[in-house]
């Protein structure tokens, strides 16, 4: 499936990915056969569990697909994808685990891919140095898209998340707008990492992650790229009385100041998986509107 234990010539974004991180490893037969051994296994119907070597975090990673129904017999070209990255203290299998977001999922119609991004807010931490998450997901959606003939076209692909992951796919999408056609972030947390937030609508910084130089956490606060987001759809969905709201109107009202169009939606609740599960749906008829109206359907 890959050449050379390095991972060279992953295809990203219509880009050739070259080297995607020297782990400094020999590439001997054995650690060349690891790092090229890919793994499926079902778990539902239509949702399977893809194993693999991640060369950029030197470790077996999981990453759990969901297709359409009859899913080969869809051209590339038709072909929807949404990504969708889990919260802090989740992983993979949260989705998946709720039998109502199953079935939504399952009926959507897109290939929706649930990467394992563990602690990592899907950044590449300053301080921890081996903790590459962002090249990791870059990698994951190489490795994903290889698998299922899934074309780079940016009108066929969006990316989603909740929490942690709702910070961590607008960053991405922030640093890749060429790849996505929409993004909806969940009580993401868009003005983090900082401080200066009222009581009870902050969010203490992960040292361990992010560092404790403010001036650091300035490249990684999704409010200081959001003109990066100008050729995107953008859904912000945040909750009445959840700690990440202020955040949220921060990030809507920066929008609003650059001319750049986007949905709002408050819903009831806090800063909980139940205000996830009732904005899934919105997520996905967000994400499949603006995939059809991008191939001109």
């Amino acid at each position: 499936m890959f050449s050379g234990c390095f991972m060279k010539n992953l295809v990203f974004a219509g880009l050739v990915v070259a080297q995607i991180l020297d782990i400094g490893l020999a590439c001997s037969a054995d650690s060349e056969t690891e790092a090229t051994k890919l793994e499926t296994v079902e778990l539902f119907p239509r949702i399977v569990a893809v194993s693999f070597h991640s060369a950029s975090l030197n470790k077996r990673k999981r990453c759990v697909v969901v297709l359409p129904v009859d899913w080969q017999q869809i051209e590339p070209a038709d072909r929807r994808t949404l990504v969708m990255l889990h919260g802090r203290g989740r992983h993979e299998l949260s989705l998946i685990d709720d039998k109502t977001i199953r079935k939504q999922l399952l009926d959507s119609g897109l290939f929706v891919i649930l990467p394992d991004g563990d602690d990592g807010w899907y950044v590449n931490s300053p301080v921890r140095k081996p903790d590459v998450y962002a090249t990791y997901l870059e990698e994951v959606l190489a490795v994903i898209s290889q698998e299922f003939q899934l074309p780079a076209k940016r009108e066929q692909w969006a990316i989603a998340g909740w929490s942690m992951g709702g910070f961590g796919c607008v960053n991405f999408a922030e640093r890749h707008p060429e790849r996505f056609a929409a993004v909806s972030s969940i009580i993401g947390l868009l003005d983090f990492p900082r401080t200066g937030l009222p009581a009870g609508q902050s969010y203490k910084v992960p040292a361990e992650r992010f560092g404790t130089d403010e001036t650091v956490w300035e490249q990684f606060n999704p409010l200081r790229k959001a003109e990066k987001l100008k050729e995107m759809s953008v859904l912000i969905i945040t909750a009445d009385e959840a700690f990440d709201r202020t955040m949220n109107e921060h990030f809507r009202d920066r929008l609003i100041k650059l001319n750049q169009p986007q949905t709002w939606i408050l819903l009831k609740g806090g800063h909980t998986f139940p205000v996830v599960k009732e904005a899934m749906p919105l997520v996905l008829a967000f994400t499949k509107k603006i995939l059809r109206k991008s191939q001109g359907e």
